[in-house]
């Protein structure tokens, strides 16, 4: 299945036309997108596409996608500058992961179905927490 956002007229028929000569996956290129699914599933990422759908009704104008790129960037990927990015980059002018207000307008509109309420919980705990006296 092709996730494309489309707004216009002329969008969607450039989208449909990509699938004229549409082919099916052969075994061993099937074969390898099961493999690669395993390996991200193995690393338990947050799995947002990043469409943005969530953040255009969110009250407290919190950038879900963005906080959740950095929640990966830190605990897949072991990125030191996911904090940084998370707070001086994604919650400067907007809003932070605990200010959520759990109404829930985001995760109506999620294609991903996910439960975008709790996991901003995860990213608060990881990202908010407080400054010791030596830091």
């Amino acid at each position: 299945m092709v996730l494309s956002g489309m707004s216009t007229l002329d969008q969607m028929e450039d989208n449909i036309s990509f699938m004229k000569e549409f082919k099916h996956l052969n075994e061993k290129e099937l074969e390898a997108v099961h493999q690669v699914a395993d390996i991200f599933h193995q690393k338990h990422m947050i799995p947002c596409t990043a469409c943005r759908y969530c953040v255009a009704g969110c009250p407290k104008h919190i950038s879900i996608p963005d906080l959740f790129s950095c929640m990966n960037a830190k605990m897949v990927f072991h990125d030191w500058n996911a904090d940084y990015y998370y707070n001086m980059v994604h919650t400067a002018r907007n809003g932070k992961a605990s200010e959520c207000v759990k109404c829930g307008k985001c995760e109506k509109v999620c294609p991903q179905h996910l439960k975008i309420r709790e996991i901003l919980e995860d990213v608060a705990k990881e990202f908010e927490k407080p400054q010791s006296a030596a830091e």
